[in-house]
């Protein structure tokens, strides 16, 4: 699990204990509704904490657009083979933007990111933030709730949608109108690429 809800946020959600017998249940919930967001959105939400190698296709310009970051460790301009990779030393870039996270772009201050396939080498701890958003955190227990209420036995006016192979249902207004505002807060978060 990436840590974007747990078991005493559904808790305090649903003002309801879960049996401990029950957790690898609902952790399982838990991790599917975080891959959930994370595919809907094209993000994802707490930054990896060892920088990862990524590689894109440079396209001529000076410029690049590259997934969500918190800090670049190094920056390479080459093919597959280490042989042909430069180092771009880090004066000689920048970072946008500088003064909020996530980072999103890339600028190179002399040359350009050649025409290439997989031509640039970024090594990066990639990810939208060090925390989890609040508003993710709630729509993460918004969502896991939905599905733990399927099984509860409470009376009102029970409405419920399906989306993939998962079944939300809530039991009152208030929950659903939580639901439909979780469906608010992720398109929001979504990542546009063109």
């Amino acid at each position: 699990m990436k840590g974007y809800t747990n078991k005493t946020n559904i808790e305090n959600y649903t003002i309801q204990t879960i049996n401990a017998s029950f957790l690898t249940q609902v952790n399982a919930w838990i991790e599917a509704m975080e891959l959930y967001i994370d595919k809907l959105t094209g993000r994802n939400f707490i930054a990896d904490t060892v920088a990862t190698e990524k590689v894109y296709d440079g396209d001529g310009s000076i410029e690049m657009v590259i997934d969500d970051f918190m800090s670049i460790s190094k920056l390479e301009i080459g093919e597959d083979d280490d042989s042909t990779r430069v180092e771009i030393e880090s004066d000689d870039y920048r970072v946008y933007p500088s003064n909020e996270d996530p980072k999103r772009k890339l600028q190179l201050k002399e040359g350009y990111f050649s025409t290439g396939h997989q031509n640039v080498i970024v090594t990066a701890k990639f990810g939208y933030s060090t925390t989890c958003p609040a508003d993710i955190t709630l729509a993460a227990t918004v969502l896991v709730a939905g599905i733990t209420n399927f099984s509860n036995k409470a009376k009102g006016k029970i409405r419920s949608e399906t989306i993939g192979r998962y079944t939300f249902t809530y039991k009152d207004e208030k929950g659903w109108n939580d639901f439909n505002r979780v469906k608010e807060i992720l398109k929001s978060y979504k990542k546009f690429t063109f």
